[in-house]
């Protein structure tokens, strides 16, 4: 495994032969050091008359020295009990000896966790007695994220967390001081861009690779400080803002007040305020110790509130020259940036009581996460938490490059997203009855452009309305499906698979020959896009030049003998030609099946 020196020039720190750094040396405060102070404290504070009854039990009942155990009193009983016995530096002893302990483990930790950034990978590998080594490809990367909590922006640390395909597939680099956590993900984006395209040159060398400078909540961007104080509170309040998106005014943010009000407006409140109402009525009805159980459920709900507000709080939305970043956080912030090309589907949400101010929400699947993470609600996947029509299609352009970039395009993601819906394919008659009241809204197309951007939209939905977005170079199979009911109406439903995730590209209520139709045409499309982009990975790949043909080796002359006819060479025999018979080629197609007895479905991957 090589290191690139241009990328280890750059990255901070001093390297060892084979490319290791350690991490910042106050990183095992922040991995479990300090928790282990404060538990101890605690321990103290609140067992210090049981520990005394337990240690000095046999000298409690002289008569020159006694103290008080029953916990009325404070610390002072138990200093004068020491002193009157000659305790006192034995005890300071014993706790000095703890805190040398508790430091020599940090010491020792800190020493053996260390990461490097070769050619093909970030390594990462930690532990004293028991030893783990990490390793994340850098083709596989889904995304480089920077996790900041409130003592470790106090401390002007970061946690690099970079996130692969795959279940629990992250590596964790905690901590590193801020600008050089941002410096080290500049350049694991940069050498895992270069190698996604083939080790061609991106706009930047990774040498001239170097952390943004700090930017505040309020746009302001921080030159050089002339003092550690000022750049530790310029690291403290940095919204980690590439300047130069911030000057090109390619940013997308969300007004604290629009968010306090959608999250008034969600689900979650509708519901809190229902349970609430319900149970007061309840106790007044029929028993009033009821009333009682809203407070557990306020303090759920309410924690619940302000997570989403912490988490949306001063957030940003900006495009690189290599990832999608988004920033946001109160106390504890988090800025995730993913590289272009691994976003398999987008999704802008709709819910009832957002429907009169046209705010939306905007979600995606990334492959990395966790059976729990890929579920409906979580936070990671939230790429914008509430935004009016503009934002969304603004998102949308930016999270998929060449799907709103003109303004015929623009105008067909409005369409889907709120007009209505020409060109889509929409439920056969008799889909009242699984699509209900979805039925005028639900519709499906696929956007053919020719190209690689090619897509499929759905939308969907009546209480919370939903416009899907999926890149067909990311369907990793598709589905025809027909349940019980579809069968009995003469109907059935399309899936696209990708990977996990809260986005779900589904279309339910189509008519057997329409979905028949989708079925051929989605997997024909599928086949030659994933195979166009297939063929120019591997020209990509390829050497730069051709191998030089081997020079002919010559037989030196041998010197003919007396006696011995010389040699006489054979003619030239020339094969009569076969003409072989034509074949027609056969096209190349997927693994396709079926199956089913009372709900058939037809598979393609």
């Amino acid at each position: 495994m090589t290191v690139d020196p241009e990328v280890d020039a750059q990255l901070p720190g001093s390297s060892d032969a084979e490319g290791w750094r350690r991490m910042h040396p106050l990183s095992p405060l922040l991995r479990g050091g300090l928790a282990l102070l404060v538990i101890a404290g605690i321990i103290v504070a609140n067992f210090r008359d049981h520990f005394v009854q337990f240690f000095f039990a046999n000298n409690l009942d002289d008569g020159d020295a006694s103290v008080d155990v029953s916990g009325d009193r404070d610390l002072v009983d138990l200093y004068e009990f020491l002193v009157a016995e000659g305790l006192l530096l034995a005890v300071l002893g014993g706790l000095l000896l703890i805190l040398l302990l508790i430091v020599l483990f940090s010491w020792l930790a800190w020493r053996f966790a260390t990461y490097r950034i070769t050619e093909a990978a970030v390594e990462v590998r930690n532990g004293v007695l028991f030893r783990s080594h990490r390793r994340a490809p850098l083709e596989r990367i889904q995304s480089v994220n920077l996790q900041r909590s409130l003592l470790a922006r106090a401390l002007g640390l970061t946690k690099i967390e970079v996130v692969t395909a795959g279940q629990g597939g992250k590596v964790e680099l905690s901590f590193l001081g801020h600008r050089d956590a941002k410096t080290v993900r500049e350049q694991i984006l940069q050498v895992s861009g270069s190698r996604r395209r083939g080790g061609a040159a991106g706009q930047r060398a990774v040498a001239d690779v170097s952390a943004p400078a700090p930017v505040g909540l309020d746009g302001t961007v921080y030159s050089t400080a002339g003092d550690a104080l000022t750049a530790r509170a310029h690291d403290f309040v940095d919204a980690d803002i590439d300047p130069e998106a911030l000057e090109a005014q390619t940013l997308v943010k969300v007004p604290v007040g629009r968010l306090a009000a959608s999250i008034a407006l969600g689900w979650e409140a509708i519901i809190l305020v229902v349970l609430i109402a319900g149970i007061i009525i309840g106790g007044a009805v029929l028993e009033a110790f009821l009333i009682f159980g809203v407070i557990p459920l306020l303090i759920v709900m309410a924690s619940v509130m302000f997570g989403q507000f912490n988490k949306g709080f001063n957030f940003t939305l900006s495009r690189t020259d290599d990832a999608v970043r988004t920033g946001s956080g109160l106390t504890s912030t988090i800025t995730e940036s993913i590289p272009f090309g691994r976003i398999h589907a987008v999704e802008a949400r709709q819910p009832l009581l957002w429907r009169p101010l046209g705010w939306w929400k905007v979600r995606i699947t990334t492959a990395g996460h966790s059976v729990a993470q890929g579920g409906q609600n979580a936070t990671q996947n939230v790429v914008l938490p509430v935004g009016r029509e503009a934002d969304v299609l603004r998102v949308i352009e930016t999270l998929l490059p060449g799907t709103g970039t003109e303004a015929d395009e623009i105008a067909t993601l409005r369409d889907g997203l709120i007009g209505p819906a020409d060109g889509y394919v929409r439920g056969g008659r008799r889909s009242a009855a699984v699509l209900l009241w979805g039925r005028r809204r639900a519709g499906l197309r696929i956007e053919d452009t020719g190209g690689d951007d090619a897509t499929l939209r759905i939308r969907r939905g009546v209480l919370t309305r939903s416009f899907a977005i999926m890149p067909i170079l990311r369907a990793q199979s598709i589905q025809l499906r027909r349940p019980l009911v579809h069968r009995m109406l003469g109907l059935a439903s399309i899936s696209a698979h990708t990977v996990l995730g809260p986005v779900r590209m589904e279309m339910r209520g189509l008519e057997l020959g329409a979905a028949r139709r989708l079925f051929d045409e989605l997997a024909a499309l599928v086949l030659r896009v994933q195979g166009a982009e297939a063929q120019r990975i591997l020209e990509a790949r390829a050497p730069l030049a051709e191998p030089m043909p081997a020079e002919p080796v010559l037989a030196e002359p041998v010197p003919a003998q007396s006696g011995l006819p010389e040699p006489v060479s054979p003619e030239p025999v020339s094969p009569e030609p076969v003409s072989p018979e034509p074949a027609s080629p056969e096209p190349l197609r997927a693994p396709r099946h079926g199956h089913g007895l009372t709900s058939g479905r037809a598979h393609e991957a």
